[in-house]
């Protein structure tokens, strides 16, 4: 059979499809989640009576106000597309949810994640910190330092109005997690001289109230989307239903599609112990992007010295927080959340070039419970 080769960069979200123009002028609709030789996803649930896993892929659209004239040039009457705005749409969404306790969350994740991902504004910074506040106990100072310069005055310091923004990292309020920089993997040029996945860029560090920030970089927008679900979560499943949350989303730099480009960015969201691995081409190697939030984890266990919870080892030898939870960050899993059961994800941008690395793999502790990082890249 003749093989395609689709080179183009005209590429836009449909639903779940990725279209892509090849240099012949021909479209193509590709659905990811049924692109077997594109993505390979395999789920099982074992011994267990029901799989309470999920996963989802998609394409994302951070630029609605766009939208609708770029598919129609594409998929009507096949006007051609400036190569930049078909940059801008290359942005594929690859999740996956690893639920306990029922079947829930990890649904309402697969189903609504990637809405509130593209959805959220800067306005909602200051509702979700205050709501998230209210819960009290560990969120009781709660300011995630990414956000800090979307906060109106009166949210970053509630007793002290009309008073210059404080622009301190807010030690003192709440001990920051592990807070990732750019990431470069292989020899391309850093993140900083790129421009940034959702080319969603403040245009000001000048914290005060008449000049706050009126869009959202990408880590924004994932810390906002990720802690207004869980707010939702909160009121719309049982308390004690949870589930992990690891995202990948990828574009090309070169305007080619994700799977023929040569310069990748990648960028990870994360929360729980599923985890996102990278297999190196010339070392074949595997280059894990995540870090499990465990008990264990010494980021973690500073970051809940203080929270009033307590850590336990049970009869197998793992480490438990309030002697029930495998994890220290969850969607979900309501009850806890006073103790500090964050859904605040750890994010890391990585840049790699596309021959240097052979594919991306999305696994949960089902898997890494008995295989290693390696061997998993090795499978």
């Amino acid at each position: 059979r003749s093989t395609r080769f689709i080179t183009q960069t005209t590429v836009k979200r449909s639903g779940d499809y990725y279209l892509a123009k090849s240099p012949k002028g021909e479209n193509y609709r590709l659905h990811l989640a049924k692109s077997r030789h594109l993505v390979g996803i395999r789920t099982t649930r074992g011994i267990r009576e029901s799989n309470e896993d999920s996963y989802q892929a998609l394409v994302l659209d951070l630029n609605d106000s766009e939208s609708d004239s770029k598919e129609q040039s594409i998929l009507g009457n096949g006007t051609k597309l400036h190569e930049e705005e078909g940059k801008k749409n290359q942005i594929c969404y690859f999740a996956i949810f690893d639920g306990h306790g029922g079947l829930q969350c990890a649904d309402y994740l697969t189903a609504s994640l990637h809405k509130r991902i593209e959805d959220v504004q800067v306005s909602d910074a200051d509702d979700v910190v205050l709501r998230w506040r209210n819960i009290g106990g560990y969120f009781r100072k709660f300011r995630p330092p990414v956000l800090a310069p979307l906060l109106s005055p009166e949210t970053i310091q509630p007793n002290i109005k009309n008073r210059t923004l404080r622009t301190s990292d807010g030690s003192g309020e709440r001990k920051a997690s592990r807070k990732y920089t750019s990431t470069t993997l292989s020899s391309s040029p850093p993140l900083s001289s790129l421009p940034p996945l959702s080319s969603l860029t403040p245009s000001s560090s000048d914290l005060s109230e008449t000049s706050l920030p009126t869009e959202l970089t990408l880590e924004q927008r994932l810390t906002v989307a990720f802690l207004k679900i869980d707010l939702e979560l909160m009121e719309s499943i049982p308390h004690s239903v949870g589930s992990t949350a690891t995202v990948a989303l990828i574009r090309t730099l070169d305007g080619h599609p994700f799977w023929s480009g040569q310069e990748l960015e990648i960028a990870i969201a994360h929360v729980g112990d599923t985890r996102a691995l990278l297999c190196d081409v010339p070392s074949g190697n595997a280059i894990s992007l995540t870090f499990d939030h465990h008990p264990s984890a010494i980021t973690e266990h500073d970051r809940l010295r203080k929270s009033g919870g307590y850590i336990i080892t049970d009869s197998f030898g793992s480490e438990m927080f309030l002697g029930r939870l495998a994890n220290t960050r969850a969607m979900g899993d309501s009850r806890m959340k006073k103790y500090g059961i964050s859904a605040e994800p750890e994010i890391v941008i990585n840049t790699v070039k596309g021959g240097d690395t052979a594919f991306l793999v999305l696994v949960s502790d089902g898997v890494t419970s008995v295989l290693s990082n390696q061997e998993i890249v090795d499978c």
